[in-house]
Parts: structure tokens; C-alpha cells; sequence
């Protein structure tokens, strides 16, 4: 019976865990092999990721995949932050997006984004084509707190499909 039990618990659970997605971001500050390492460590560290790969280009970017239901893209953007600094800066993630039509959308897409100012800056680079990149602001994470925390792309998808914005995240290597 006992057995039934945990087989009939772990597959009740293996439903409530989400899919994983994979997100890219943008480190800045990694000058180094070392820095590689000491991000991918950070990251790899945090409890609800399955799997990043750091890389060091022109632009320096980590593709991490994680399990959204147990934590948001500020807190990996967190764990970045928190990796140990070897050249003195800490390191930084950022997203990219581009929003379809941005030009006709700027004031929805700038007013969803405005309801995150305590967790986000958002930088339009391009107007024209709409490219965009958030920045994130140091989180406070609460380890008592079971699931996500602070900005996530999942909650920001779900207000901007309200107001019909579309976009797309900017992805590397895959």
C-alpha cells in the first residue's frame, strides 16, 4: 500500500511541476574564462534550474533552462548578480525582446512594463524595430517563499497577449 502511495505521489507531483523553458540572457562584465565559470556556477546553483550554458562572445550571454514554476527570470538574473565579481563589477543579465508594430504599441507595451518599475528599467533601443531590453533591479529574495519571485516573462506575456501586443524573445545557439 505504502508503495501505491509514493508512486501515486510522485506522479501527482511530475503533473503539478511545469514544462522548463529556456531563456537567454545577456551577461555583462565577463572578461574572462573565470567569469564563465563563476556565472555558470551561480547559476547552476539556483534550486529550479536544470541546466545553463554560459558563453563568452561579443556579447556574452547564458542559456538557462529552468522550471517557471519555481522561479522567475529575476531571480536567475539575481543569481547572476550574485556570482562573485572577479574584475570588481558585478555581473549583469538582461533580456531582449522585440515587440511587433512597437511603434503603434508604445504606450501599452511601456505601461505594462511601468507596473514592474520596483523590479525592472526597460530600455528601447530601437523604436523602429522595436527593439527592447530589460534590466534588472536587485531582488530581495524571500527563501521562505515557496515558487517565483519578482519579474516574470510568463505573468508579462499573459498582460500583453491581454492588450494584444506580440513579440518575440531574442535567443542565442539554439
Amino acid at each position: 500500500m505504502r508503495i501505491r502511495f509514493l508512486a501515486l505521489f510522485s506522479f501527482l507531483s511530475s503533473l503539478a511541476a511545469a514544462e522548463p523553458v529556456t531563456r537567454t540572457f545577456y551577461i555583462s562584465g565577463v572578461e574572462c574564462g573565470s567569469c564563465v565559470y563563476m556565472v555558470q556556477h551561480s547559476i547552476t546553483e539556483t534550486k529550479g534550474v536544470v541546466d545553463a550554458t554560459v558563453v563568452q562572445v561579443l556579447d556574452n550571454y547564458a542559456n538557462v533552462t529552468f522550471d517557471p514554476s519555481a522561479l522567475s527570470e529575476q531571480q536567475i538574473a539575481q543569481a547572476v548578480r550574485e556570482a562573485y565579481p572577479l574584475h570588481g563589477m558585478p555581473y549583469l543579465a538582461t533580456l531582449k525582446l522585440t515587440v511587433m508594430n512597437y511603434a503603434e504599441n508604445a504606450a501599452k507595451v511601456e505601461g505594462l512594463f511601468s507596473e514592474w518599475k520596483q523590479h525592472l528599467n526597460l530600455e528601447v533601443v530601437d523604436k523602429a524595430k522595436g527593439v527592447l531590453v530589460v534590466h534588472f533591479l536587485p531582488l530581495e529574495v524571500d527563501q521562505k517563499r515557496q515558487g517565483p519571485q519578482g519579474w516574470s516573462l510568463a505573468q508579462w506575456t499573459a498582460a500583453a497577449r491581454k492588450h494584444g501586443v506580440q513579440f518575440k524573445m531574442a535567443e542565442e545557439g539554439r
